[in-house]
This record gives structure tokens, C-alpha cells and sequence, in this order.
């Protein structure tokens, strides 16, 4: 009785190996396609960068028709498909990438950031908080928040996220220039020009943030100190009208018109992104007002 009980134990055992080695086995070939198809996507992504995009495309299609549910090749397909302006396809093949891993924090946060680009806030907004959840150790998706905040005029709820990402992130850049800017607006102008410095302590030439310290300290009536941060700027891109625009209406303040006539001059030459030339780009905040 015990030799059979022996070898009955045995042969189930036995079967059981068989049913691992062959759930094992079949996971090779994809587990192959995969690999191959990661490849593909290295090499699209390479072309993309050297601006062959229809070599690069037909790269990422060839890595989904041996993979289809590479999250890669998804996300590289999106990223084609938002250059094209297919925006409402760029953003199915995201969600579908954010679907497929729910610990996947990067997916959701740049599903995040298409919403942003395109103004819907709300939707914004719902994939950073989405991304918050799977980084629960990470600022990132609080930054992102922040920006968002300001934009639909929640600014103390943007100071918290902002607040948030610098307890999570004390080394990230961007969530110290988001928090100045953040307590820019609700008129902390002390604390706003704190967070500013501690964000060009890790990037002391970050252009965006001298221009935003200028405001501030043109704000608090430190007029030196506004010029310092705006030659700053354009020391650190001589490319960039906006800083040279901003450097004009600071010297113009100071009474210094042959050089801000200069500076001007200069950044019409630029042409600055986004910036209207002869419109004043440092706007007060009155203290308190949001």
C-alpha cells in the first residue's frame, strides 16, 4: 500500500513538473518577441532623435506587429502619433500603457502631461494624482500638480502640492521653482523668493528661475537685486529674448536707457518665445491676491 501511495505521489509530482516546464516553454517566444521588439524600439527611438521619423515609425509598427502589447512600442507609437497631431489616438495608446502596469508612475505622468499641453486641467490633474499613488516616495507627479493648480487659479492648492513635492523630492529642482512661483502668487513674497534661491542652489543657471527671483525681488522694491538676477539670465542663454525683454524693463526702472534700449534691441533680434514685445513680462501681485 505504501509502494503505490510512493508511487502515486511521485507521478503527481511528476505531472506537476511537466504542467511548469510547459507553461515555462511557452513563455519563451514571447518572452523572445519581447526582447526583439525592445530593440526595435531602441532603434526607432535613435532615428526619431536624428529626425528620420518615417524610418523611425516604420520601426515601432514592425516591433508591435511581433509584440502588440509592447508597453515600449505603445508609448513610442504615441509619441508619432502626438507629432502628427492625432492627439485623441496618442492619448488611447497612453492609457493603455498606464493600464497595462499599475505600478508604472512614468506612464500615468506623461499621460498627465499630454492633458496639460492640450489645457484640460481635469484630466491633468486626475493622471498626476494617479501617478501620485504609485509614487508615493516620489515629488514628481506633486510638481506637476502645482502647475496645474496655478493654472486653474488654485494657488493655495498649488502652494500644498508644491510644499508636498519638495518634502518628497528635497533634491529636485523643479519643485523649488514651482513653490516659489506657487507663493509668488499667493503673495508670500519672502518665502517665494526662499524657494527660488534653494532651487538655484541645484541649478544655478536654470533661466526660468533667475527670471521668476527677478520678479520677486522687483516686487519687494530690491531693484539691484532684480537686475542681478535678470544679467544673470542672460548670461546663462544669450539666446533667449525673454530674459533679455525682462533685463530692458529692469534697466528702464533703474533710469538706465541707453542700456536698456540695448538690451531691447536684443531681444526683438530674438524674437522671445511666448512674449509680446513692449508688454511688461514682470507683473506685480498684490500681496495676499491670487
Amino acid at each position: 500500500m505504501r509502494r503505490r501511495a510512493l508511487q502515486a505521489l511521485l507521478l503527481a509530482s511528476g505531472i506537476g513538473s511537466v504542467c511548469v516546464w510547459a507553461v515555462v516553454l511557452s513563455m519563451v517566444p514571447q518572452a523572445k518577441a519581447r526582447e526583439a521588439a525592445n530593440r526595435l524600439v531602441d532603434r526607432a527611438q535613435e532615428l526619431g532623435g536624428k529626425g528620420k521619423a518615417a524610418a523611425s515609425r516604420e520601426l515601432v509598427d514592425q516591433a508591435l506587429a511581433m509584440d502588440p502589447d509592447n508597453p515600449r512600442a505603445r508609448r513610442e507609437l504615441a509619441m508619432h502619433l502626438l507629432a502628427r497631431g492625432r492627439v485623441d489616438e496618442a492619448i488611447e495608446e497612453l492609457r493603455r500603457v498606464a493600464a497595462a502596469d499599475q505600478r508604472n508612475g512614468g506612464a500615468a505622468r506623461e499621460l498627465a502631461s499630454v492633458f496639460y499641453a492640450t489645457k484640460d486641467m481635469n484630466g491633468a490633474l486626475h493622471w498626476l494624482r494617479e501617478a501620485a499613488k504609485r509614487e508615493p516616495d516620489s515629488g514628481l507627479a506633486y510638481v506637476g500638480m502645482a502647475y496645474c493648480l496655478l493654472e486653474t487659479g488654485d494657488v493655495p492648492g498649488a502652494v500644498r502640492a508644491a510644499e508636498r513635492a519638495v518634502t518628497l523630492s528635497p533634491r529636485y529642482h523643479p519643485a523649488y521653482a514651482v513653490l516659489g512661483r506657487a507663493r509668488w502668487r499667493s503673495g508670500d513674497l519672502s518665502g517665494a523668493l526662499g524657494a527660488l534661491e534653494e532651487a538655484l542652489q541645484l541649478r544655478p543657471s536654470d533661466v526660468g528661475t533667475l527670471l521668476t527671483a527677478a520678479g520677486v525681488t522687483t516686487e519687494l522694491g530690491h531693484q539691484d537685486s532684480a537686475l542681478g538676477y535678470a544679467r544673470r539670465a542672460v548670461s546663462a542663454d544669450p539666446n533667449e529674448g525673454l530674459a533679455w525683454l525682462v533685463l530692458s524693463q529692469i534697466l528702464t526702472a533703474n533710469g538706465r536707457g541707453a542700456e536698456a534700449r540695448r538690451a531691447l534691441s536684443r531681444a526683438q533680434a530674438l524674437k522671445p518665445s511666448g512674449a509680446e514685445i513692449g508688454r511688461p513680462q514682470i507683473r506685480p501681485h498684490r500681496r495676499g491676491s491670487q
